[in-house]
């Protein structure tokens, strides 16, 4: 920005979104009272804020006003149906955006707050249609549980909106007002500094040490500082709009926390292909994957093949080799009835499912990632490998509710002689929700084995099979075949399961069994 700059913000707004409701307490419209409070709250930078209040249907864009637009150092658009339909506000979005000589679909200068959900308007430009695909700051609207549609928080005005409408409201106003803030102070930094290094005899070289130094503090904007590693970086999903309040909240609980949370926009707006690309580069930057999930299964936008929510988890299922930690959260289970979305109800038999309050699950996400980030940080600190290292033997899982000493010994000796360690389960450890993570503990087994010995267990040995055969089917684990162990009859004889994959063994065979995996 240039000393001839006028304004810090310009606000690019609809008219019809300002008007003054009936029986309303503010003297104010909504977007004049959230300009104001943009320069309120502890430590809030004083900014020269211009909105607008003169333009009406059927005047004229003049040369003032786009002189105005040219000469602020940010555009903050305030994104509803009613600016999409208006002339002016896409006049003074071009304008500022090849005034000041921005990618017209990700302008550095350009802050995008939703006060309705992008996927609700209709006939967009392709100029917003652009820049809302990877440009978005702040969302105003919220659905409130078993509402109807959307709400604007904090309309007619905060003192009108019930306690959540409120909360949410003064949140998200600080969330918008700190970086523009930061990226304001960072602005008139590199002004003074480009003006001292102007001025006659100002010394360059030391100057430029100086001007280094204050540049750099004025950007960085409360992040962790260079050698500060964060806790770890998460893909905290985008939630249908009912999940909106508590996927704010969650979000910004764990960004306090240290922890990088992703995606820096959303999801919405983008065609399939872009959606793919984008949320692969995500999960590959991630630790883990965080699911918000309720009765409501999402629309299903243009061209894709699924609601987000199904898609999202698709693809984190997919990444890296089915190895990305996903950890899903819901407040209650839906009823047995109560989702007609099959793809959807599926999301809540999955093992990485949480059914807990909000606060609960974020501990549960911070104390994991904690628990990753001493995992690898005791790995770093561990002596450099000898030159011969010990080889790793191969895993076979044994999952063994015969409870027979002789019997799992005997069995236990065959496994070790074929040079096999083995993994199982701890007595009466749970399955399915909120139980054993089945797919972590399987993922690194060349095999599997159950042994059925006790013909009184028959029905809990089945269904444990069952189990863990879907495991397999569903997440695509490299395990080669599973064995049953079995005194007399067949797998098919005595389960009613029949495939290549699922073979009867006895302790005569097992070895055989062992033998016949493929070399590691």
């Amino acid at each position: 920005m240039n000393p001839s700059e006028a304004h810090d913000i310009f606000v690019s707004y609809a008219h019809a979104d300002n008007g003054l409701a009936l029986g309303a307490s503010s003297s104010v419209g909504w977007v004049t009272a959230l300009a104001a409070n943009l320069n309120e709250g502890p430590g809030a930078l004083a900014k020269n804020i211009y909105i607008d209040h003169q333009l009406r249907p059927g005047d004229e864009f003049n040369d003032e006003l786009l002189d105005k637009v040219e000469r602020s150092r940010l555009l903050v658009l305030l994104l509803s149906q009613n600016y999409v339909d208006s002339q002016w506000c896409g006049k003074e979005l071009e304008h500022f955006v090849r005034s000041h000589g921005g990618s017209a679909e990700k302008p550095s200068d350009v802050l995008v707050v939703e006060i309705w959900p992008f996927e609700e308007l209709t006939a967009v430009p392709p100029i917003i249609q652009a820049l809302r695909k990877g440009t978005i700051h702040a969302k105003f609207w919220y659905k409130p549980v078993n509402a109807a549609a959307p709400v604007l928080a904090g309309y007619p005005s905060p003192k009108d909106c019930d306690e959540e409408g409120t909360r949410y409201y003064w949140r998200i106003l600080n969330e918008l007002r700190v970086p523009i803030d930061t990226r304001i102070r960072a602005a008139r930094m590199a002004t003074a500094v480009k003006s001292t290094a102007s001025e006659p005899g100002s010394g360059t070289s030391g100057t430029s040490r100086t001007s280094d130094s204050r540049l750099e503090s004025a950007t960085t904007g409360g992040k962790p500082q260079a050698g500060v590693a964060p806790l770890g970086t998460i893909v905290l999903a985008d939630a249908t709009d009912d999940l909106e309040l508590q996927h704010g909240a969650i979000s910004a609980a764990l960004a306090a926390e240290g922890i990088i949370v992703l995606p820096e926009a959303d999801y919405v707006g983008l065609t399939p292909q872009e959606f793919d690309a984008a949320i692969s580069a995500d999960l590959e930057r991630s630790d883990l994957f965080v699911q918000l999930l309720s009765a409501t299964a999402g629309r299903k936008f243009r061209g894709f093949a699924a609601p987000l929510p199904q898609l999202q988890f698709q693809r984190a299922r997919e990444a890296r080799q089915a190895s990305m930690p996903i950890m899903q959260w819901c407040e209650s289970l839906p009823a047995a009835d109560g989702i007609s979305d099959p793809g959807h109800a599926a999301l809540f038999q999955t093992e990485s499912l949480r059914v807990t309050n909000r606060a609960a699950f974020q501990r549960e996400v911070i104390e994991r990632l904690q628990a990753e980030r001493t995992r690898r940080e005791r790995a770093a600190a561990l002596p450099t490998a000898p030159a011969i290292a010990r080889v790793r033997k191969p895993l076979i899982f044994v999952d063994d509710l015969a409870s027979l000493p002789d019997l799992t010994g005997r069995l236990s000796a065959i496994i070790r002689g074929q040079n096999f360690d083995q993994r199982g389960l701890p007595p009466n450890a749970p399955l399915g929700n909120n139980g054993v993570d089945v797919r972590e503990l399987l993922r690194p087994c060349r095999a599997g084995i159950t042994i059925f010995a006790d013909p009184n267990k028959r029905f809990a040995v089945y269904n444990r099979l069952l189990y863990f055969l879907n495991q397999l089917a569903e997440s695509g684990l490299p395990l080669e075949r599973w064995g049953v162990y079995l005194e007399n009859g067949t797998v098919a004889s005595e389960f009613r399961i029949e495939s290549d994959d699922v073979v009867a063994v006895n302790e005569q065979g097992l070895a055989d069994f062992l033998r016949g995996l493929s070399p590691s």
